[in-house]
């Protein structure tokens, strides 16, 4: 009976459940936190390579490989599912949805759906790692290696072979080797990924990562070209402080608006242009706070800014220093965007040589305040990540043309991994259109390519590109 639900999920990529309301993961009883009953069992992950233990009084998070099953170390995931993290079960009792945050009506709209099926027992192997082997240098680069092998969904992207790479490392490290060497040879295999969200963390929060987008190559080569500044951290800093005062001073005229915790900034370039620059897609107010909190915060004052900006001929909408966040606030500002529903893309996590299919994400509008004129969405290679999926769910709108560079391209979101005392983070995902494209890599491009950093014009760059959209807009009003 077991293999043939573990046959029939694994050979689909998707399963429907049943429509039902979606329920905490814990109930409390006499002030003890305790799995709810429904989801009591052990429940294997599709894509995510975790398992869950909700046998006893609390969830226990495994981690897996095809050769191992250990105690994860990741309190934020743990502590969520233990907490406060919604679920649906199918009819059977056999299959389980979890969302890792409550966003009351739209839970399943914003954000994945991670989907377990049922196990009868906990496998054998399932055990917190011993003593022996988190000092085995040997034993952590195996399941290092493996765990990149298994869960990493752009080696061909990025034009990566699992095996050669096991073959120039695995020999650097050696029964005499010490965690500082096995760091050391992590890092220089995450760098080889040329992908910022794959990194390999210390516990004294050192990270290894590649580190080299086009913009940033100019921003060094500027300031080899200068002395007045004397260190490259400090040059970084004048760029992004200066860069910001030119949206404040220069294109608002210092009538602007910073709203959602700075997140947000807002106002009139011209008396018919209206303006937005997302500065991330993260923490709109106090981060203690729950995430529907966030998404509820960041409503509110986007429905403050559309109210304002419904009689302008276009907005230009801004995330060319937007570092990322998390999918439910771009959704949550698309649908400003539109009055219909468009499909954006479908994310697919990759496991053991096989994608499987996850939630399909969908722009749905606003219910007021919608503004349907002409929008200008700028980006750069700086815009990554949460900002990148902004991108595709901006450019399914017929109203946007994307103006700039094309976005940075990593678009997954991070899968985390304890690695004895070390912690990785790979892209597991690939976000894929309706049309089969993807943008990891190539970053999402643009319909209209405009130059916004140059070596010679770092510092002015973005500011004169804004001033170029409200010339392309102004001359197209004039026609």
């Amino acid at each position: 009976m077991q293999r043939s639900v573990l046959t029939a999920t694994l050979t689909l990529l998707g399963w429907s459940l049943v429509a039902q309301p979606v329920y905490p993961i814990t109930f409390n009883v006499d002030s003890v936190t305790h799995p709810n009953p429904v989801v009591k069992g052990v429940w294997k992950s599709i894509g995510n390579s975790y398992l869950l233990d909700a046998t006893g009084e609390k969830i226990i998070l495994y981690s897996t490989t095809s050769q191992h099953c250990y105690t994860e170390k990741n309190d934020y995931l743990s502590g969520l599912l233990n907490s406060s993290a919604p679920f649906s079960i199918n009819s059977a009792k056999d299959t389980l949805s979890i969302f890792l945050h409550d966003f009351g009506e739209k839970t399943r709209n914003l954000q994945s759906e991670n989907k377990y099926y049922r196990l009868p027992d906990l496998p054998k192997n399932c055990k917190p790692l011993t003593a022996q082997q988190l000092a085995d240098q040997e034993f952590l680069f195996e399941l290092y290696w493996l765990t990149l092998r298994e869960n990493y969904a752009n080696t061909t992207e990025r034009q990566l072979n699992w095996n050669e790479i096991y073959l120039e490392y695995r020999p650097k490290i050696s029964s005499l080797s010490t965690k500082y060497d096995l760091f050391d040879v992590m890092g220089q295999i995450v760098t080889l990924t040329r992908d910022q969200h794959t990194k390999i963390i210390r516990s004294d929060g050192e990270t290894k990562q590649y580190r080299g987008e086009p913009s940033s190559r100019l921003l060094r080569q500027s300031f080899e070209r200068q002395d007045s500044i004397k260190t490259y951290d400090e040059y970084i800093d004048k760029f992004f402080s200066i860069s910001y005062q030119h949206i404040s001073n220069d294109l608002l005229n210092g009538k602007g608006k910073k709203v959602a915790d700075g997140k947000l900034e807002w106002g009139d370039i011209t008396p018919t242009i209206g303006y937005i620059h997302i500065h991330a897609f993260t923490r709109f107010t106090d981060n203690a706070l729950p995430r529907k909190q966030h998404i509820d915060t960041l409503d509110f004052h986007m429905q403050e800014i559309m109210k304002v900006f419904q009689n302008k001929k276009a907005v230009i909408v801004d995330v060319s220093f937007n570092f990322g966040g998390y999918d439910a606030a771009g959704l949550t500002i698309a649908g400003y965007f539109t009055k219909k529903e468009y499909e954006a893309y479908t994310v697919y996590r990759y496991q053991q040589g096989k994608l499987y299919q996850g939630s399909i994400f969908k722009v749905m509008p606003a219910p007021i305040y919608n503004f349907t004129g002409p929008v200008f969405l700028l980006t750069t290679d700086i815009s990554r990540s949460a900002a990148e999926s902004f991108a595709m769910q901006m450019k399914v709108l017929p109203n946007v043309t994307m103006v700039g560079t094309n976005t940075l391209g990593i678009l997954s979101n991070m899968l985390n991994k304890s690695i004895g005392e070390f912690v990785l983070t790979l892209s597991h995902e690939k976000y894929i259109t309706p049309k089969g494209k993807t943008y990891e890599v190539s970053g999402v491009d643009v319909d209209i390519p405009l130059e916004v950093f140059t070596r010679e014009n770092m510092f002015n760059g973005h500011r004169d590109a804004v001033r170029k959209i409200v010339e392309m807009i102004e001359r197209k009003s004039d026609k």
